[in-house]
């Protein structure tokens, strides 16, 4: 569904994306994972034309993508390009972008109707069925100021399947979500497969990556250094730098737990020294 060979971007003189080269399987759910500034998220936004790379190629779902040093195409040949790729590419943002004057409803048939020209009826049609995917059937006559972050997260995942795309991707998914609502998300995503599309997911989050993926691709210095699956690529990596990445998030773990524990004999010493204090015996 996507292969991406040698992909190059270039802002002035930072490369961010370096010879990026990797596939990813009709189907799948595939996390791409990386310390800051790897060029997860630039890849994300290529693989949409938020972003222009500069040389490479990519083919996402038939449609052939080349870098601007490779082929230049007339504003024309840009638009047209752009058109078919989104036509099978959705993306939800990390900020979720929705139109706060319209309803849950009206962000989710906007685009059919606008862009794919969809009758308004058959548009509602469609969009109803994926709020009751994920679980905002009571919602749709709601404005976004009126939700939830986790409910207007799920309105823009609504509005991208309601494209009827074969690829979505996701940016950072659970950047702004506490723990509950995180797992949350985690099931939803794993209720997403019975839908049988492609999804890629740029996080940070090494926990809901391992919970949810297929397929996880661990990016450093603005290529794929390694791709598996969470069992491979967690437990048994392969190359030197993804090691060295794990291991940096296990002592972090691993140093969250102690100060935990810790923080545990500290509350038992107050509660102990305050029932003292109150005449009680232990």
């Amino acid at each position: 569904m996507i292969e991406v060979t040698n992909v190059v971007k270039r802002y002035g003189p930072n490369t961010v994306l370096n010879n990026a080269t990797f596939q990813i399987e009709e189907g799948q759910l595939t996390t791409i994972l990386g310390p800051s500034g790897c060029g997860k998220s630039t890849m994300l936004r290529c693989m949409n034309r938020l972003e222009k790379f500069d040389r490479g190629r990519m083919n996402i779902a038939g449609v052939e993508v080349l870098g601007t040093e490779d082929k230049k195409l007339t504003a024309a040949e840009e638009k047209d390009l752009t058109r078919r790729l989104r036509a099978h590419v959705g993306i939800v943002f990390q900020n979720f972008n929705l139109f706060p004057h319209l309803t849950v409803l009206g962000n989710a048939i906007e685009a059919p109707v606008t862009v794919k020209g969809l009758p308004r009826k058959e548009a509602e049609e469609v969009a109803r069925h994926y709020l009751s995917k994920v679980g905002l059937s009571a919602k749709e006559e709601f404005y976004p100021a009126q939700l939830s972050g986790g409910q207007q997260q799920r309105v823009a995942i609504a509005r991208a399947l309601a494209m009827e795309p074969d690829v979505i991707l996701f940016d950072e998914p659970t950047s702004a979500l506490d723990p509950q609502l995180i797992q949350e998300v985690a099931r939803m995503f794993r209720a997403l497969d019975d839908l049988g599309k492609t999804i890629v997911v740029v996080s940070h989050d090494m926990n809901f990556a391992r919970r949810i993926s297929d397929q996880v691709i661990y990016f450093e210095g603005g290529h794929a250094v390694e791709a598996g699956t969470p069992e491979e690529v967690f437990g048994r990596p392969q190359k030197e730098e993804t090691r060295a990445f794990m291991r940096s998030f296990q002592d972090e773990d691993e140093a969250g737990n102690e100060a935990d524990a810790s923080e545990g004999k500290v509350e038992e010493v107050a509660d102990k020294g305050t029932r003292l204090s109150l005449g009680q015996e232990e």
